[in-house]
């Protein structure tokens, strides 16, 4: 039978199977291309998100050149493969621009915009949408109407439309409080970042005083850098743990685990082994706010090398820094801001051993600097926890979508 495997049970009838064109009007709305000027003033809508960023622009230059999407259309992104698709059925969303990448239009019958967002980016739909909207990925696709409008979809009757789009936009909401809330716990730790290692913000011994005046030293005073080894794909496979760049990548802290496997000599070994309380970095980044970020090593990590996309901070044996305090005094704006002046750019975003080794780290008293990395980190496992919450929603929306729709 042609029903879906999850269903309410209320409903009992098959789905009909019909091409678009009985569910849409032809008429399908692209909007002039925007100029350069539109451009750069970012009058151009982007697929960011879920789609939600699509904003309302008022006083605009030549303002009648732009689209204006009605009430109750639907709005497709083919720039990147149909992932993302956007109802507007509010009548607060009226008015709002988009540009010649984003097809609009409107439904036949009362159809729903609701329902049919959430079919659109359907694993079985894909292949057909692709077809539709020929000329690769990116910007140089251009939507097919004819083959668009042919596309067969598997659709109940109305009042089973609006259950499931009714119960998924309960599913979109929690997901979308999440997200926010994720948002708004990130800003208030940078927010807590700034104060804390502006010294605004102090922390107090036993007795309430204050602890001593911080010390600010030179990395390259304190500890070594090194950049790790470099190998060709033969030697990849066998071998000797190897830590890449995507284990560390966006971690605060990394253990012993099951890395990947390359082969060294004893002597590459001994010169690129791994020690708790060392502090990786991140040489080379494809986005610029990924470069120098720092991840500490937990635990000595056996029979373990890194790449060379990596540099390796080793603090001098007489240095007394928390291991915790590692992670946040590399986070902290005035460091990162002077990470990042001395980084270059080409294709990546690069720091190298030797300016990283002249940017200043501030050390308070290892009391102070256990207190703001317990206070920090008591922080964050808030901030994980929401995380886990927003994944655990996200896979949860991902097996409704999987088993509600034919």
């Amino acid at each position: 039978m042609n029903v879906p495997k999850l269903r309410f049970k209320e409903f009992t009838d098959e789905w009909k199977q019909t091409p678009l064109k009985n569910i849409i009007y032809s008429n399908i709305i692209e909007a002039p291309k925007p100029t350069t000027d539109y451009i750069r003033l970012g009058i151009r809508s982007h697929c960011k998100g879920t789609f939600h960023e699509l904003v309302k622009i008022e006083n605009i230059l030549s303002a009648d050149k732009m689209y204006i999407v009605p009430k109750n259309n639907l709005i497709l992104n083919i720039t990147f493969a149909w992932e993302q698709a956007i109802a507007i059925t509010d009548d607060n969303d009226e008015g709002k621009y988009i540009s010649n990448r984003f097809p609009t239009f409107a439904f036949k019958d009362n159809q729903l915009p609701t329902f049919y967002k959430y079919i659109i980016p359907q694993k079985r739909l894909k292949y057909d949408l692709n077809v539709a909207s020929p000329g690769g990925a990116g910007r140089n696709r251009v939507l097919n109407k004819k083959l668009f409008l042919s596309i067969p979809v598997n659709i109940p009757l109305l009042k089973e439309q609006e259950k499931i789009a009714k119960f998924l936009t309960t599913v979109d909401k929690k997901i979308t409080n999440l997200e926010n809330i994720i948002t708004s716990l990130e800003n208030q730790k940078k927010g807590l970042l700034q104060q804390i290692f502006s010294q605004k913000l102090r922390f107090k011994d036993k007795n309430g005083n204050n602890y001593p005046n911080w010390e600010k030293k030179k990395l390259g005073n304190i500890a070594t850098l090194k950049n790790g080894i470099s190998k060709s794909n033969e030697a990849f496979g066998h071998g000797k743990k190897f830590i890449n760049l995507q284990d560390i990548f966006n971690k605060s802290y990394i253990f012993n685990d099951n890395y990947s496997l390359v082969d060294v000599t004893e002597k590459e070994l001994s010169e690129n082994n791994l020690l708790k309380g060392d502090v990786l970095f991140v040489r080379s980044s494809v986005k610029r706010e990924g470069v120098g970020l720092p991840c500490v090593i937990m635990e000595n990590l056996i029979d373990t090398v890194y790449s060379g996309f990596i540099i390796r901070c080793r603090f001098n044996i007489n240095e007394n820094i928390y291991l915790h305090y590692k992670k946040y005094c590399f986070l902290e704006f005035s460091f990162r801001k002077a990470l990042l002046k001395k980084s270059s750019s080409s294709a990546n975003t690069n720091i190298n051993q030797d300016n990283l080794s002249k940017l200043y780290v501030k050390l308070p008293c290892l009391e102070e600097q256990t207190k703001i990395a317990d206070f920090l980190s008591a922080f964050d496992r808030k901030l994980e926890n929401q995380k886990a919450q927003l994944e655990h929603w996200k896979q949860i929306k991902k097996g409704l979508l999987q088993q509600m729709f034919v």
